[in-house]
């Protein structure tokens, strides 16, 4: 550039009134040429226009906040500080660049710049409260409320304070008075997506899932670009199994960031819960940077794309790493005795009660109490009154921890003096895992819903068994592995209910009927091909499955006509409350396990129900659980060897109904004697498991694998 096109451009600014580009400008041919006359005498007149106005002009503070709210803190900070050149008493710079090093960290910087600020104005409510912000990030939340009070006492209406005052208020544990401060914010600036981001957040944390949607949608209607209110909302819509609304959500977070994993994975969960095989090539694209670059990823949800259980290992240590940034590790005392009795608090996601009863409450309840001391904990919103009720029938009880201030629910677990914490939900739940970054007892173990590592030094053991974790599987675990000796799950037979007749479930009254009663996400071609196989090779069959929703049972009715199967031989169960579905599953000759991931819960309702479930054990635990739960039922002959085993072992029971029948009654009669189905003796192995544990511990030795392998 010119000297002489540099003193047009600079001329033109003034002209314009753009003083202060002006004024840069002059300044900037000074630098290179200090002699230049006209430079000097213009910079000196502008100077002394300038020296008049203690603040820069409309359009260009408009020009700094717009980069500071599109996250261009450092430009901003830059502009601000060439602005302070001219306007050296300017509050509005001050304060500005004072924000600028806030949202780059730089709290030290920030306080001195703010603290100028309040020097020049002291009556500024906003620097006031971004001084608070300052304070709160420091920890120093008493004096953080302070500020926000101060600077809500100079104006009623300032919404960084009540929105920064909501934050402390949350981290306190008031989050009720928090969300009164997010609303009142939300009625003075209704327009203001990220204020209706915040308040969803936070109701969505309180348990109000109905009204914190309805701010999500509201958000990202003021502001389109608000990619995480379209993540959020999409994780509420998948919560209420509403996929194919949830779907366009991560694809609009997609649009804006292709690169973001965390909505890749949501996308492909999504689809293939719809059984919209096209996951599997767009994953294939993928598979090597998912969950392994940037934000970590869900891995309960990555689990379904593959039996890896290497990279399985690999992603939920990535996922970790953020939730559990410090844990608190092991430590062992030299010596010790042990208590009269254990105390060993069970941890749990409070929305998950259900699940956590189906699959725990026998065991819970045979627990041997003079040996032991049992504490439930129920972490977060939505604890069904159900539940209240079934723990209350349990000697342990339950204490709700309302999942809003880590560091106060930890506090108070702390105190109960736990000798072992165990997490019951993992990476299915959620809500406890930020406990779990706390050293809540001398030994955390998981046993978690979620069927698999949580990748995290947090955790000292995980409870399995030889047949879920078989010897060589060490390697997939963070964890060392605290195997029983026969199973790590147990059942009680359903109890005797008059069976529905099928025509009233739309089945055939004679053929063989197939059923998988799983989530649809576990459905992949690779056993859906097989199924159709079969029934093809017994004409008077059918497929009993679940229905998932319109878009999973067209798609499935597509996909079985394409293999050349009559998509009338795809009949589909809708939901029932748990009894109903127990009585009616009898029904059915034959349970289809899913690969990659194990039908799990649903396969623990058939055997409990009478019905014989046929499984192919893969590698990671999750395509495990099913052959677990047939070695401790004393059914190796529905445990396959390969694809082809398991094709043909289903084929031979359906063409032979004496076998078919035979193996029904070995079922029924396994009900009586098999370990699967004592809770008794479950508990039993479990209290030896805390006993060896709590003893290696007590010799000052640390963590190490246990049980036979």
């Amino acid at each position: 550039m010119t000297p002489a096109y540099s003193l047009s451009q600079a001329e033109q600014f003034e002209r314009d009134a753009q003083l202060e580009d002006a004024a840069m400008a002059y300044a900037g041919i000074l630098s290179r040429n200090p002699r230049n006359r006209r430079a000097q005498t213009a910079l000196e007149g502008l100077r002394k226009q300038l020296n008049a106005q203690c603040d820069p002009s409309p359009v260009h503070q408009a020009s700094l906040e717009a980069a500071l709210a599109e996250g261009r803190h450092f430009e901003a900070a830059d502009s601000c500080g060439a602005l302070l050149k001219t306007f050296r008493e300017s509050h509005f710079l001050w304060d500005f660049l004072g924000r600028c090093h806030l949202a780059a960290g730089h709290l030290d910087n920030a306080a001195t710049c703010l603290n100028k600020a309040i020097g020049l104005n002291a009556r500024a409510a906003g620097t006031y409260a971004s001084m608070g912000r300052v304070q709160a990030a420091r920890g120093d939340l008493d004096n953080a409320m302070a500020l926000f009070d101060k600077a809500l006492a100079l104006s009623t209406g300032c919404l960084d304070a009540l929105h920064g005052k909501a934050e402390v208020l949350i981290r306190q544990g008031r989050s009720n008075k928090a969300a009164i401060m997010l609303r009142k914010a939300v009625d003075l600036a209704p327009q203001n997506a990220a204020l209706h981001l915040a308040l969803a957040g936070l109701l969505k944390q309180l348990g109000d899932l109905a009204k914190a949607k309805a701010h999500y949608a509201r958000a990202v209607r003021l502001n389109p670009a608000l990619t995480e209110a379209h993540y959020q909302l999409g994780l509420l819509l998948k919560g209420e199994g509403a996929f194919a609304d949830a779907l366009p959500c991560f694809d609009k977070v997609l649009k804006a960031n292709p690169a973001d994993d965390r909505a890749r994975t949501q996308r492909l969960h999504m689809l293939a819960e719809l059984n919209d095989w096209r996951w599997q090539p767009e994953y294939a694209d993928h598979r090597r940077q998912l969950g392994l670059r940037g934000s970590g990823c869900d891995p309960s949800a990555l689990m379904l794309m593959e039996d890896n259980p290497d990279l399985l290992r690999a992603r939920a240590q990535s996922y970790a790493s953020e939730l559990f940034a410090a844990p608190e590790l092991h430590t062992a005392p030299t010596s010790g005795q042990r208590p009269a009795r254990l105390r060993i608090g069970y941890f749990f996601a409070a929305r998950s009660a259900e699940d956590v009863l189906e699959q725990h409450g026998p065991m819970l309840a045979a627990h041997d109490q003079e040996r032991f001391e049992i504490r439930m904990y129920a972490v977060g919103a939505n604890l069904p009154d159900s539940a209240v009720q079934a723990f209350a029938g349990l000697p342990c009880g339950v204490t709700v921890l309302d999942g809003s201030a880590t560091d106060q629910m930890a506090a108070a677990v702390k105190a109960d003096q736990l000798d072992a914490a165990v997490d019951l939900s993992g990476y299915s739940g959620g809500d406890a895992l930020p406990l779990f970054a706390a050293r809540l007892a001398p030994l955390h173990i998981a046993w978690p819903g979620y069927p698999g590592t949580m990748g995290s030094a947090a955790y000292d053991y995980l409870i399995c068994d030889a047949a879920a974790c078989p010897p060589g599987s060490e390697r997939y675990h963070n964890e060392h592995l605290l195997r029983l000796a026969d199973g790590c799950q147990a059942l009680a037979a359903a109890a005797p209910s008059a069976t529905p007749d099928r025509t009233a479930c739309g089945l055939p009254e004679d053929g063989f009927v197939f059923c998988s009663f799983a989530a649809g996400s576990l459905i992949t071609p690779q056993e859906f091909g097989i199924w159709m196989r079969l029934l093809q090779g017994a004409p008077d069959s059918v497929l009993w499955l679940l229905d998932n929703g319109e878009h999973a049972v067209s798609n499935l009715r597509r996909a079985a006509a394409a293999r050349g199967v009559d998509p009338d031989r795809l009949v589909f169960a809708p939901a029932a409350p748990q009894q109903d579905h127990l009585a009616r599953l009898p029904l059915a000759d034959l349970f289809l396990d899913t690969f990659t991931v194990n039908a799990a819960a649903a396969a623990r309702g058939a055997l409990s129900a009478g019905l014989p479930v046929l499984t192919l054990p893969g590698q990671q635990l999750a395509a495990r659980t099913t052959a677990s739960l047939l070695q401790s039922a004393g059914l190796l002959e529905l445990i396959a060897a390969s694809a082809e085993d398991y094709e043909a072992k289903a084929a031979a029971l359906a063409a032979d109904s004496k076998a078919a029948s035979s193996l029904r009654g070995k079922l029924r009669s396994q009900q009586q004697t098999a370990a699967l189905f004592s809770p008794e003796r479950l508990a039993r192995q479990v209290e030896s498991a805390f006993d060896a544990a709590c003893e290696r511990r007590l010799q000052g030795l640390p963590p190490s694998h246990l049980g036979e392998a």
